[in-house]
């Protein structure tokens, strides 16, 4: 970046030190809660979030601390929103250098967002949000990284982040069995990207609703539920999938939402209407609840399913440790699943290690997430299991390119296979 260049009216290097335009600042902090506000400010800087961070056990860099993004938010924060900052700011004694900034765009991304280095901060700081800020940052000021853009620019253009067209999506929705616009149904299915991708998972999800006999339909405008550009900085254009999904729920008369990616629940559920201050008229609900309401209620019956034994899990971080939902996936794996090797912690556990999860899609990241997701593989190889249950398919990616970088050598198969081999009518 030459010296004095403003990119996109945000930032600006002059000399050592980057300036930063107030209208950026005011759109980066728009959707801080009183919360995060509290953690950002009380951040010690003590490190403890770092040992359950397989990106810094991986590089052990200062820059890997998940707490040195939170600093360097925080710096931004306060130099506009705080007396002292405010003065610091005007007397030049707190700044953001152009070394720093620079380091930004790696370790902004060498963070799943799982959440374990919020759970191990005495001070419960969010550092795993601070790293979406500064990839907010990024995207504003126009240094985001090309494939974080590239998917950004997808759903914004064609309201899916992997560039998948409404024509093609609805092809792969009557191909898979999945009901599309159905007048009256009471359930509305939204997939994400990969799932479309693959189709397998499509398929299985046709089948579990038909054998629990829900109502359901997907929608022909919506096969995202936006949360790749929200994770990739671009707010707004997530905002934009998230408000037409309400429109879709309202046209489409449905009172709930079933996903089968943990991310998309905890997007929908919990982020979703933070980012945008507007909750769905909806029910939101990940298929394992669906599926465990129907088991609890006597509705239907559950066997073990065709695997290959033992069995292990990589539970999914945004569906329990940042989602909240714990029982329902757990339950249904000692159901449906024979020898399963049942982690002795609970799944929002920060002893459960991440893996890859959407960095797998950013070609820029590849070295970097291999180093970091040797050590969710090596956990999974210790339980011993041929086959590892996932709920979120960008897991599944992540531990199959494992398997291919010879780290594992496990079978992955998603929740949604088991429950379709599971469910007795």
């Amino acid at each position: 970046m030459a010296e004095g260049e403003f990119k996109c009216g945000g930032i600006k290097v002059s000399g050592k030190r980057v300036e930063i335009n107030r209208k950026i600042v005011s759109r980066v902090t728009d959707e801080l809660a009183p919360a995060d506000v509290i953690g950002i400010e009380n951040c010690m800087r003590c490190g403890v979030c770092s040992y359950t961070c397989p990106f810094w056990l991986s590089s052990k860099s200062s820059t890997d601390v998940p707490a040195w993004r939170t600093y360097e938010i925080n710096k931004i924060y306060s130099m506009y929103y705080t007396a002292y900052g405010m003065v610091a700011r005007f007397l030049r004694l707190r700044r953001l250098s152009n070394k720093e900034f620079m380091a930004w765009t790696e370790s902004a991304y060498n963070c799943t967002a799982c959440g374990a280095c919020t759970m191990t901060s005495p001070m419960e700081v969010p550092n795993w949000y601070t790293a979406i800020l500064m990839r907010r940052v990024l995207h504003l000021s126009g240094f985001n990284l090309p494939s974080a853009e590239k998917m950004v620019s997808n759903t914004k253009d064609t309201g899916n982040a992997l560039g998948i067209t409404k024509d093609q999506w609805t092809a792969t929705a009557n191909s898979t069995g999945l009901p599309v616009d159905k007048k009256g149904a009471d359930t509305l299915y939204i997939p994400t990207p990969l799932e479309i991708k693959t189709g397998k998972t499509l398929t299985s999800v046709a089948s579990v609703m038909s054998k629990l006999g829900v109502n359901y339909t997907v929608s022909s405008v919506i096969s995202d539920p936006g949360y790749y550009a929200y994770m990739l900085g671009g707010f707004e254009t997530a905002r934009k999938v998230y408000e037409n999904i309400a429109e879709a729920v309202k046209t489409l008369g449905v009172k709930k939402i079933v996903t089968t990616d943990g991310t998309a629940y905890f997007w929908l559920r919990w982020q979703g209407p933070k980012s945008t201050r507007m909750e769905l008229p909806s029910e939101i609900q990940h298929i394992t609840q669906v599926v465990y309401e129907k088991y609890k209620g006597g509705n239907v019956k559950l066997k073990k399913a065709d695997v290959d034994t033992p069995v292990a899990v990589h539970y999914s971080e945004f569906l329990s440790r940042l989602g909240g939902v714990e029982e329902p996936p757990r339950e249904l794996l000692r159901l449906t699943v024979p020898q399963f090797k049942e982690p002795k912690v609970p799944p929002s556990s920060d002893k459960l290690y991440t893996c890859g999860h959407m960095l797998e899609l950013l070609d820029e990241k590849k070295d970097t997430v291999k180093k970091a997701r040797e050590y969710v593989m090596t956990q999974l190889n210790k339980w011993g299991g041929k086959t590892v249950v996932v709920f979120d398919p960008n897991c599944k990616l992540s531990l199959e390119s494992g398997v291919k970088d010879n780290q594992g050598s496990f079978k992955v198969i998603d929740i949604t296979t088991i429950l379709d081999g599971a469910i007795v009518k």
